[in-house]
């Protein structure tokens, strides 16, 4: 019998191969798709910011209790599947697969990109801000997977998938420029222009060869010219002031609410403190009447130490949001930096608070309180009022002139500081109206009644800015 030419076992193992590939492609499609339903998910989402107001747009990237169909849950669950994407596709070799997942990548990168642009995805370090962009380094952060690999043949996101989700968000700028104009919101429209020409100017000192790359980044010319007619339509009937470039998004910076940390510990403490100064001041209130001021006067350190202990633990510090740090802390530098900045900023606030608390105390004078008697009580009254209201605006705001032009003229947003500000002040001019009247009554005295409405007035006004009002203006 003539020996066969061909190996009988040669085409059994292609075909053990060629199931074994199937395998591998069928879990790779199974997460992939589960990727893209998450994307689609996201960028329906996305899709409101056409429709709805930049004041109302800010506060849904924030806190997911916020909006229902968060776009910061549908992110999460995008990094939930591309970190299950990473652990399969790390297994193979990275370039005989990655054509299932690229594009989708791609749209995925997008999404996050634009959230982060339109103020979303911030964290302690780096809070989110109008306009931000993504460097590649920040969206391996974000997915926690690497980027660019070089050295090995794992799963990573390329400079090719970052670039055209760059591209991507750029069409949807350019609607939402026009959709902005629709909705009165001039300046975001000049804010969009510049970002567009800035990123097209970047796409043209890349050296791209003659691909897909290089024809999509072609394109990104007639967003620029969509933009631009927005903004010369704009400009020839006067509705752009003359310098808009730094002093809107200033503004548009400065107006938006502030979300407390979203640790645990913050998340838990932001009901824990107004209770404890509901419960002491409660507690105290017979003394309060018996003896307004010897009480206050012991009052006031544990509740400026409550105060404290609140701004740490829960606001976000001032200055946060400005630039990046100037080398990558080592380990263990990080959170010493973040507990001093918080320590110090916490100190310079009750400073200033401290100093303004005769400013309060004219102004109560101002408005009728006894002038020739009583000054302890007024004084003291001042000084609670001082540390309940003015402290945590400090904190978040430092002494920036902007933030308090708007904050004094009442166009901040609400958030949990302004809240307790707004109400602290509307309480201690509501507390004034018992005390003229004739019930007869030991606690209608002065300035019973006045810190009683400062005290309801905050704590109430400071959980409402913090829920149902955040992101409201009046």
């Amino acid at each position: 019998m003539a020996t066969p030419l061909i190996d009988p076992e040669l085409f059994s193992q292609l075909k053990a191969k060629i199931e074994a590939d199937s395998l591998v492609k069928k879990d790779l499609d199974q997460i992939v798709d589960d990727l893209n339903q998450n994307v689609a998910y996201t960028q329906g989402v996305l899709s409101r910011i056409h429709s709805t107001p930049r004041s109302k747009c800010l506060s849904q990237l924030g806190p997911i209790h916020h909006l229902e169909a968060s776009i910061e849950d549908g992110i999460k669950k995008q990094i939930e599947a591309v970190a299950k994407l990473a652990v399969t596709a790390s297994q193979h070799p990275y370039f005989k697969y990655n054509y299932k997942w690229t594009r989708t990548i791609q749209d995925s990168v997008s999404t996050v990109v634009l959230c982060a642009w339109l103020g979303g995805l911030g964290s302690e370090t780096k809070p989110g801000a109008v306009g931000r962009l993504l460097s590649i380094e920040d969206i391996g952060e974000i997915y926690q997977v690497p980027v660019n690999l070089k050295d090995s043949d794992a799963f990573h996101i390329t400079i090719e998938e970052y670039l055209l989700g760059l591209i991507n968000i750029i069409d949807e700028l350019s609607r939402l420029a026009m959709n902005s104009v629709t909705l009165g919101d001039n300046a975001l429209a000049v804010q969009i222009s510049g970002f567009i020409k800035d990123l097209h100017a970047g796409f043209q000192v890349l050296n791209l060869k003659n691909d897909i790359l290089r024809k999509r980044v072609d394109s990104i010319k007639y967003a620029v010219k969509r933009v631009e007619d927005v903004v010369y339509d704009l400009s020839l009937r006067n509705l752009i002031p003359a310098k808009t470039d730094k002093g809107a998004a200033a503004q548009a910076q400065f107006l938006q609410p502030i979300s407390l940390r979203q640790t645990p510990l913050a998340q838990s403490a932001r009901h824990v403190f107004p209770a404890l100064l509901a419960t002491g001041f409660l507690v105290r209130f017979n003394a309060l009447v018996a003896d307004p001021v010897s009480t206050m006067k012991t009052a006031l350190p544990a509740v400026v130490a409550l105060q404290l202990a609140y701004a740490v633990v829960c606001l976000p510090v001032v200055g946060s949001q400005q630039g990046k740090p100037a080398r990558k802390p080592r380990p263990g530098e990080k959170n010493l930096k973040k507990g001093s900045l918080g320590n110090g900023t916490a100190i310079v606030a009750l400073l200033l608070s401290t100093f303004l608390t005769p400013v309060l105390y004219a102004a109560m004078i101002l408005f009728g309180a006894p002038f020739l008697t009583h000054g302890a009580h007024t004084f003291l009254c001042a000084a609670h009022l001082a540390a309940l209201v003015l402290f945590p605006i400090f904190y978040v705001h430092g002494v920036d002139s902007a933030s308090w032009a708007a904050v004094g003229s009442f166009q901040a947003p609400f958030d949990e500081t302004f809240g307790g500000l707004v109400g602290g002040v509307v309480g201690a001019w509501l507390g004034a109206v018992p005390i003229p009247l004739d019930w007869d009554r030991e606690w209608q005295k002065w300035p019973v009644t006045i810190l009683c409405g400062i005290y309801a007035g905050h704590l109430l006004m400071r959980l409402l800015g913090g829920t149902v009002l955040f992101g409201k203006k009046f």
